[in-house]
């Protein structure tokens, strides 16, 4: 879902793309006996034997609140890890855990099962749908969380996703990446060219 925040129309028109909630991790929950979304739950949790020690990221079962630890490191020394991280996932940093609830390799290596389907998101930049025939839109995510230019272009635009598709297609929406438009996931930076 889409949450659209405007300003100042300029030359260059710059849109930050900003999940507002962490992707989901299908799993088996054993008190509700079947697979569900487990979400994130911002926390950090260590275990320390001997002078090592095990860090997981908590996830909660969204129905009964089940928790499942997702292992980050398994029989590390303290000393061994940048000191700032540390301290961070102690605290329970919320921007290392987003870190780690966006790592789509380390969930991939993990095993995880993400759904993407449930992440919100805000748009805040200047708004596209001015008068001008010709627009350089500069995009910049964070984070990867499988969203589709297609679809993102449909909603800033106020047009179908087919209309989009007829612009690529006539070449009036181009872009700097070498991809499908209407396949590509945002995960960087990049410019398009929007002629109207």
């Amino acid at each position: 879902m889409l949450v659209w925040v405007k300003r100042d129309m300029n030359e260059k028109a710059t849109l930050h793309i900003t999940p507002q909630n962490t992707p989901t991790v299908i799993r088996h929950c054993s008190k509700c006996n079947k697979k569900m979304n487990f979400y994130c739950s911002e926390k950090f949790r260590l275990n320390s034997n001997s002078h090592k020690v095990d860090i997981w990221l908590i996830y909660k079962c969204s129905k009964c609140d089940t928790t499942w630890k997702l292992t980050l490191k398994r029989g590390i020394k303290p000393k061994d890890m940048a000191p700032e991280i540390f301290d961070k996932m102690i605290n329970n940093d919320k921007e290392l855990a987003w870190k780690y609830a966006f790592d789509r390799q380390l969930l991939k290596q993990l095993g995880c099962e993400v759904d993407y389907s449930g992440v919100d998101y805000l748009v805040d930049g200047s708004a596209i749908c001015g008068s001008d025939n010709n627009m350089l839109v500069h995009i910049t995510s964070e984070y990867f969380f499988d969203l589709k230019l297609s679809i993102l272009l449909a909603e800033i635009l106020g047009m179908s996703v087919n209309g989009v598709r007829k612009m690529v297609e006539m070449g009036l929406i181009t872009t700097s990446l070498n991809c499908d438009i209407m396949k590509y996931r945002i995960r960087a930076d990049f410019d398009l060219q929007i002629s109207r």
